[in-house]
């Protein structure tokens, strides 16, 4: 898995609700992503993933539906930490 399908299935998928205090805990992150792959049609990951790295750089605006750019940016940190993988800016 790349970085930004890690950060869509974290930031779009039903049922995912982490909270700041949340992507401190490496065992949280890495259990969301595993119930994220359960249950994310992975079909559409790719498209999904090309929009959520637009707002994540800052290339795009955000939208109600995507959560905002502050909290994206946390996310990505705790995927880094937890999966040693980073963002290709």
């Amino acid at each position: 898995m790349s970085f930004a399908e890690l950060l869509t299935l974290l930031v779009t998928t039903p049922g995912v609700c982490l909270e700041y205090a949340d992507l401190d805990r490496d065992d949280v992150v890495r259990d969301s992503v595993r119930f994220a792959l359960i249950t994310t049609d992975l079909l559409s990951l790719d498209q999904r993933s090309e929009r959520v790295m637009a707002v994540y750089r800052g290339d795009a605006p955000g939208s109600h539906t995507l959560p905002p750019f502050e909290y994206l940016r946390c996310v990505g940190s705790a995927i880094t930490r937890a999966f040693g993988l980073e963002a290709a800016l």
